[in-house]
């Protein structure tokens, strides 16, 4: 759509041509028109098909006449996304091939070795019960899956701005997050400055999303801080993941016009870093599996050998 506009198309007749070049997307197409027919606009035509963060910037953009530049900016972000995922993809398939055979080891081992040597040496499943290292493994291996489990759901209790708080604080993953919700502040707010929109107007911009997003809740304790005389600096010092740079961006004392470009430009950057730190993750994900296979490898001998040793010891 961002190129059938860029040359010349208008809404209908991108939507049209897209429906008649592209069978797997008609009844998606079709299903926006009826839409727009009804007197929605495009951005609540196509809310149930994209993301809510995608949803807010094609609001923004269609309100403020924008729409053409985020959807090449959205069209841009998905394809990384997408380069990305096959990356990861193409990255996990020997390793996850290796886990595969790794596992059909164990499961045999447990159910054809053990039996048979606890057979010949009976007194090895005394002492394969009262190892200590199988049961702190054990032990382990529970702690980590509850732990995440419960943080999994912790997670999904706070509102969108503590989740925020919590994702830049991760290792690994944490610096990713920074990053991406710096991109998405910055070209959101390039998108509203680019058309002279004033603090309140932004506000009252803001205040039309989901009440459960990042921007939403962001827009309401920036209403709070105008009306209790609270400066913009002292509401982005209560939050570490909005980036300093956006609040010198403001203060700046520069034109909006300018103020729009600088938030452009940083917004290119943050995502430029963005896709470079997962590049570096995805550098990391292979060797990370190889550990994991060969301490898998090593326990499952350590756990099959000091039993047979312990027995064979305490016969002689």
């Amino acid at each position: 759509m961002a190129n059938l506009l860029n040359i010349g198309f208008s809404l209908t007749e991108a939507l049209g041509f897209i429906a008649d070049t592209d069978k797997q997307l008609t009844s998606g197409v079709i299903e926006i028109q009826q839409k727009l027919t009804d007197g929605y606009s495009f951005s609540e035509s196509i809310k149930s098909m994209v993301d809510a963060q995608s949803y807010h910037q094609l609001l923004i953009a269609e309100r403020h006449g924008q729409l053409r530049e985020v959807l090449a900016e959205l069209a841009t972000f998905d394809r990384l996304k997408l380069k990305q995922f096959k990356k990861i993809h193409a990255i996990l398939v020997y390793p996850l091939f290796l886990c595969l055979i790794l596992l059909i080891l164990i499961t045999m081992i447990h159910v054809y070795v053990f039996p048979q040597i606890e057979q010949l040496m009976p007194s090895i499943n005394a002492g394969q019960t009262k190892n200590p290292t199988t049961m702190i493994i054990k032990c382990i291996g529970i702690i980590v899956v509850a732990g995440g489990i419960l943080f999994w759901l912790h997670l999904r209790r706070q509102n969108a701005i503590k989740r925020a708080q919590i994702l830049v604080k991760l290792p690994l993953v944490g610096p990713l997050c920074r990053r991406y919700i710096a991109y998405y502040l910055a070209s959101n707010l390039a998108t509203l400055l680019k058309n002279g929109l004033s603090v309140q107007e932004i506000y009252h911009t803001l205040n039309e999303f989901d009440p459960h997003s990042l921007l939403y809740e962001l827009g309401q304790q920036l209403n709070e801080a105008i009306v209790g005389g609270q400066s913009i600096q002292q509401l982005v010092n209560q939050h570490q993941f909005i980036p300093k740079e956006i609040l010198k961006f403001m203060s700046s004392g520069n034109t909006i016009p300018e103020m729009a470009n600088s938030m452009t430009a940083y917004s290119k950057l943050m995502f430029d870093e963005m896709i470079m730190t997962t590049n570096k993750m995805i550098g990391f994900i292979q060797p990370a599996m190889f550990m994991i296979i060969g301490i898998t490898i090593v326990s499952t001998y350590f756990q099959l050998l000091v039993p047979i040793y312990s027995s064979v010891k305490g016969m002689y």
